[in-house]
């Protein structure tokens, strides 16, 4: 039996890190590497680290206990993203660390446009076979986030192909199923977590995080109209699997510490 999964469609980077910390030997290899980045960057031979303070965040005091153990944590108020604190403080980080790398612009730009020229346009994953139907991700150009197609195998006998032929219905053109974009542009944010199309091809099942809190919710597509089914959003989804039946879901929850606790719950599509 084939499932129903689907590959998760990533493009990540490395981070480069640029340790600015003075040498103790003014000859080393560090502080060649040093010298040699900032003449890029500018006509300096040397790298003078700016005169910035970084900002310091505040310290409340919060004691933890567990297991017998108790252990101070004056950053825990840091916890809530809700306090405007964090993000004065946030702000404040992001702002020092542009003042103390500007004078890496130039190489920033560089190294940026060097990496866009390595991707390709489009990036697709090879599509997956399941029943009469092939599934797959494409990255679009110039878009963050990949979409979710499918579209009917060339050559078979399936009747849902002999239907499409007989109404006229354009078999090779895919179908757009779920664009990450569209939720993106909606919320400002997006993560799609888990996808499940249903055996009979009808519905699509996926856990969304707008919020970017790893806290998702799921919501069934009717991919026969188009549209999400109301009534159906739950909260703390940690994954999905249809039954047999395509009217019945089954996914686990979890708990305030984003931990499954409820193993198994079923959900029943009324028509």
């Amino acid at each position: 039996m084939v499932s129903s999964r689907f590959l998760s469609l990533k493009v990540s980077f490395s981070n480069l890190i640029l340790d600015r910390k003075p040498s103790l030997h003014s000859h080393s290899p560090l502080s060649l590497l040093h010298k040699s980045l900032s003449s890029v960057c500018n006509n300096d031979s040397l790298l003078s680290s700016p005169s910035l303070t970084p900002p310091t965040p505040k310290k409340v005091p919060y004691r933890h206990s567990a297991h017998g153990v108790v252990w101070e944590d004056p950053y825990h108020w840091m916890s809530n993203t809700k306090d405007p604190d964090l993000s004065t403080y946030l702000n404040q980080e992001n702002s020092y660390t542009e003042a103390f790398m500007a004078d890496t612009k130039k190489l920033q730009h560089k190294l940026l446009s060097e990496m866009k020229s390595r991707i390709p346009p489009k990036i697709s994953t090879p599509p997956e076979r399941w029943g009469p139907w092939l599934y797959y991700q494409c990255m679009p150009e110039g878009k963050e986030y990949p979409v979710l197609y499918r579209r009917l195998k060339r050559g078979g006998n399936s009747w849902m192909e002999t239907v499409a032929k007989y109404v006229g219905t354009d078999t090779e053109r895919p179908e757009k199923l779920l664009d990450w974009n569209e939720i993106a542009e909606q919320f400002g944010y997006v993560h799609v977590g888990t996808c499940r199309v249903s055996p009979d091809h009808n519905f699509l099942a996926y856990t969304l995080d707008t919020t970017g809190s790893e806290n998702f919710m799921f919501q069934i597509k009717d991919l026969r109209t188009g549209l999400i089914l109301p009534k159906v959003r739950v909260d703390g989804v940690v994954s999905l699997a249809w039954a047999k039946d395509s009217q019945t879901l089954f996914y686990t929850v979890s708990d305030e510490t984003q931990r499954p606790y409820k193993q198994v719950t079923f959900f029943a599509l009324k028509f």
